[in-house]
């Protein structure tokens, strides 16, 4: 028998109050999946923060019940079997009730400072930060306000419109460098109209304008590629290759839009397909391989693999998200490390059988992450100057 909406209210109602069970935030879910999200829910979830946010703007409340609702559908649209993980959060990793334990846990801390903290200092992510390196060897620094700049004909400008970044002296293609720090990311249209927004501590080098023929991008570290489809001259049912060279592979569209993973410090990259048709080639061991929309290609020392995906996974970060699934508390904390620009070191504790579920936003400070793993794992943290240390929970309470 279908749940009615007085029952699902109790649900909700539930599910705020973190009194719900297992089975019960299933039943939830479903209806969820079912039936969308109702408004009461909504009504009730802008109240919960309003409760727990004295005197917040209305544009934050609402900011946060957005997000919540964009990581409950995210859990709804991926509820195929039962998580047998830990979870960001909760069992479920939904991340609302973390969020909500945060914001109260905050609230508390002004009558009883310093009791379970692990540190006061607010880091976050720098944002909009990149610079431009020149043929010639100069180094510009781009405006933090702005999100991306526009490479035309001799101009780069910002996207916005609003100010010209540098006038190019030489009509002939020159070699220019995007590059973020940790922390950072940048988006940058190139002149054939591709777009390609560069994640954290990367970098992206291309020619000021393409010649005849192939069109070639080098990128080091993890970049999301919206490729234009050019047609060649010669003829309107043929596309200039699109060509982008990474960590000894070489990747080969026409028009599609794909993620590239390939930092240095990880011994594998990662080429996940979203929409379109990409040729993978091996340098190392002289494979190739075909992607199709939602596959991903990975090689790397041990060889060259494919496998489905989810694609969401993979684009989170373009998308202002960390979306952790079945990952080890090594391998989180190495993504976190990136993006916050910071250090992690572990106190005598390697939490290798650690595994977590769930999404966040990546705008989020550095101590909210922090406390929501803490909350879902084993895991202790302290943080000094810009390094998290990282202890066993458990060993902290002995």
């Amino acid at each position: 028998m279908g749940k009615s909406q007085y029952d699902i209210e109790v649900l909700c109602r539930k599910y705020l109050d973190r009194a719900i069970s297992e089975e019960e935030l299933a039943e939830m879910l479903d209806y969820f999946k079912d039936h969308g999200i109702p408004e009461a829910f909504d009504q009730m979830l802008g109240q919960e923060f309003s409760k727990t946010m004295n005197n917040a703007p209305s544009e934050d409340i609402q900011a946060l019940t957005n997000n919540v609702r964009f990581n409950l559908i995210h859990q709804i649209r991926s509820r195929k079997q039962p998580v047998r993980y830990h979870s960001l959060p909760y069992a479920a990793a939904v991340l609302l009730i973390s969020m909500l334990g945060f914001f109260w846990f905050m609230s508390t801390q002004e009558a009883t400072p310093d009791q379970h903290r692990t540190s006061e200092v607010a880091i976050t992510p720098v944002g909009h930060k990149a610079t431009i390196t020149l043929a010639d060897g100069r180094v510009l620094t781009l405006d933090e306000s702005r999100d991306g700049i526009i490479v035309e004909g001799q101009q780069i400008t910002y996207n916005d419109g609003a100010s010209t970044v540098l006038a190019l002296e030489s009509s002939s293609p020159q070699q220019l460098t995007l590059s973020t720090p940790r922390g950072g990311m940048y988006k940058v249209t190139l002149s054939d109209g591709t777009v390609v927004w560069l994640n954290a501590e990367s970098t992206l080098k291309y020619p000021s304008h393409f010649l005849e023929g192939e069109r070639v991008v080098e990128l080091e570290g993890e970049a999301y590629f919206d490729v234009k489809r050019v047609s060649d001259e010669t003829s309107t049912q043929h596309f200039q290759p699109f060509k982008v060279v990474s960590a000894h592979q070489t990747i080969t569209v026409l028009g599609t839009a794909f993620n590239v993973s390939a930092y240095k410090d990880e011994k594998e990259a990662r080429t996940t397909l979203v929409e379109g048709k990409v040729r993978l080639e091996s340098v190392q061991h002289r494979k190739n391989m075909v992607l199709l929309p939602g596959e991903q290609g990975k090689i790397g020392q041990d060889g060259v693999e494919k496998n489905k995906v989810d694609i969401n996974d993979y684009i989170d970060w373009k998308n202002g998200e960390f979306i952790f699934r079945n990952e080890t508390a090594k391998e989180v904390l190495h993504r976190i490390a990136r993006w916050y620009d910071i250090d992690i070191e572990y106190s005598g504790y390697l939490p290798s059988d650690e595994i977590f579920s769930g999404s966040i936003s990546r705008y989020s400070n550095l101590q909210t992450v922090l406390d929501i793993m803490q909350e879902a794992g084993d895991l202790a943290f302290e943080i000094k100057n810009r390094t998290v240390i990282v202890g066993n929970k458990l060993k902290k309470k002995n």
